[in-house]
């Protein structure tokens, strides 16, 4: 019995480790994605140094929505999440500054693989959610640049 707890144990410490990895990896991703808003503020400040057909302002216009969009979501993903309702993370622990006696009740009450594997569903609830939210963002990039080329191609062609 006390090698299948153990089995547990390791294998709720592996996912810990894991997760917390992804959420690295997640801000990271955001984090590198941002500075491609630079890039197409610069194509779009490029193309209108000069005089456009009404095709490409149009298309300069429209790219700049789902730009703007990825921005946001972007920030969302890399934003701090400083709860301190979800009973979870450093927010939480914070709300026992006054009385840290009950915060080591607090860890007393919640001991053992059972308590990581709930931080662990916790985390990896939060990774999920970032990881959606930047691939909203990398699809909204996507639909800028595409705008942004076709923007170029009415430009070239005129």
């Amino acid at each position: 019995m006390a090698e299948v707890a153990e089995r547990v144990a390791k294998r709720v410490e592996s996912a810990q480790s894991e997760v917390a990895d992804q959420m690295r990896r997640a801000d990271t991703k955001a984090a590198t994605l941002l500075p491609l808003f630079g890039g197409f503020l610069a194509g779009v400040v490029a193309l209108t140094t000069r005089p456009l057909p009404w095709a490409a302002e149009l298309l300069l216009w429209v790219a700049t929505a789902p730009a703007l969009v990825s921005v946001v979501v972007l920030l969302t993903v890399v934003r701090p999440w400083l709860s301190k309702d979800d009973g979870y993370g450093f927010g939480y622990l914070a709300g026992f500054a006054e009385k840290p006696s009950d915060l080591l009740g607090e860890f007393d009450r919640q001991t053992g693989v059972t308590a990581q594997a709930v931080d662990v569903v916790r985390l990896s609830v939060r990774v999920k959610t970032k990881y959606r939210r930047v691939r909203a963002a990398v699809d909204a990039l996507v639909c800028s640049a595409v705008l942004l080329a076709a923007a170029l191609a009415v430009v070239a062609v005129s």
